[in-house]
C-alpha cells in the first residue's frame, strides 16, 4: 500500500480529481450565477466568504476557517462583506468588458491557483520520523555550526590622540591600577569608543566588525577571568579587557536545533514535492517548440 501511495501516476490522478472537486465547487452555476446573468445581484453567503478568505489567506483549511468565520465581531464580518462584494462587483464588470481576454495577469493569477491546490496538496505529509531528520541533519551540519561567543566590557584607549604609542603606555598605567574597577565602572575610564561599551554574548564577526580581526585573535589567547587583561589592539588604539566569558564554536547537536531542522526539512521537502507534481503536469503535454534555439 506505502509503495502505491509513493508513484506519480497516483499523484497525478489525485491531482486531477482534487482540481475537479475544487472547479466544480467553485464554478459549478448556481442562484448566484444566475444572479449574475439575471439581474446583477450579488449574494453573499457563507460558502462564498469561506473561499474569499481561503485565497486571501492562501491557504486552503475548511474547519480552521469556519471557526475565524464564526469567531469574528459583526463589524468585522460587515468589512468582510464589504470587501468580498467590492472585489465581486469589479471582477463582474471585467467579464462583462471581457477584459480577461488574452490577458496574462490573468493567466497568471489561474497558474498561481493551480500553484495553490498544490502546494495544500503536497503539503500534507512532511513530517519525518526520528531517522529521516537525522539523515536529513547531518547532510546538512555545517548550515548549523555556531559561531564562538563572546562577553566582554573594555576601556578604550584612542590612538587618535596620542599615537599609538601613548595609547598602549597609558593602557598600561591603568592595568597597574585596575584591581578596584569593576565591569560597570568601564565606562569612567579611558576614551570614548565609536561603537558599544560591554559586549554580552556577541559573536565573533560582530565583535571583529567592532574592533580588528586581529582584536578577536587576540580575546581567543585570553582565560576569562575577574581581573583586567591587556592591553589587547585594535584598528583604533588599545584597550583593556574584562573578559566574562567566551563560548567555542562547534556544531550543536540536532536536539539543540531540533525546531530549526525540522522547519528547514518540511520547507525543502515542500519545494521538492510541489516541484515533482508541477513536473507530473507538464509531463502530460505534448510540447512542440516551433523555434530555432540558440547553440
Amino acid at each position: 500500500m506505502l509503495r502505491l501511495l509513493k508513484q506519480p501516476l497516483l499523484h497525478f490522478v489525485l491531482l486531477g480529481a482534487l482540481l475537479f472537486v475544487w472547479n466544480a465547487r467553485v464554478s459549478a452555476p448556481t442562484a448566484a450565477d444566475n444572479d449574475v446573468v439575471n439581474d446583477n445581484v450579488i449574494v453573499v453567503d457563507r460558502t462564498s466568504l469561506l473561499d474569499y478568505l481561503q485565497y486571501q489567506a492562501r491557504a486552503f483549511d475548511p474547519a480552521s476557517f469556519n471557526q475565524q468565520l464564526d469567531a469574528m465581531t459583526a463589524g468585522e464580518k460587515q468589512k468582510i462583506v464589504a470587501d468580498y462584494v467590492r472585489e465581486e462587483a469589479l471582477y463582474r464588470e471585467a467579464l462583462r468588458m471581457q477584459m480577461e481576454t488574452g490577458d496574462y495577469i490573468i493567466k497568471q493569477r489561474l497558474v498561481q491557483k493551480v500553484e495553490f491546490l498544490l502546494e495544500n496538496l503536497v503539503s500534507r505529509d512532511v513530517e519525518p520520523d526520528e531517522a529521516t531528520l537525522a539523515a536529513f541533519y547531518a547532510e546538512r551540519q555545517q548550515d548549523y555550526r555556531i559561531d564562538a561567543v563572546y562577553s566582554f566590557t573594555h576601556i578604550f584607549f584612542d590612538a587618535g590622540k596620542d599615537g599609538i604609542e601613548g595609547a598602549k603606555t597609558r593602557a598600561d598605567a591603568l592595568l597597574a591600577q585596575s584591581d578596584n574597577i569593576g565591569f560597570n565602572d568601564a565606562g569612567l575610564h579611558g576614551d570614548r569608543f565609536p561603537f558599544l561599551q560591554n559586549y554580552v554574548e556577541r559573536t565573533r564577526d560582530f565583535v571583529g566588525n567592532n574592533f580588528s580581526d586581529d582584536f578577536v585573535a587576540a580575546l581567543d589567547t585570553l582565560n576569562p577571568a575577574d581581573k583586567w587583561q591587556g592591553p589587547v589592539a585594535s584598528r583604533y588604539g588599545y584597550h583593556l579587557v574584562l573578559l566574562t566569558s567566551r563560548s567555542e564554536p562547534g556544531i550543536p547537536s540536532l536536539n539543540a536545533v531540533r525546531d530549526r531542522v525540522l522547519d528547514d526539512y518540511r520547507y525543502e521537502t515542500l519545494v521538492r514535492s510541489r516541484e515533482a507534481a508541477e513536473q507530473e503536469i507538464v509531463a502530460g503535454y505534448e510540447v512542440r517548440v516551433e523555434l530555432e534555439l540558440a547553440q
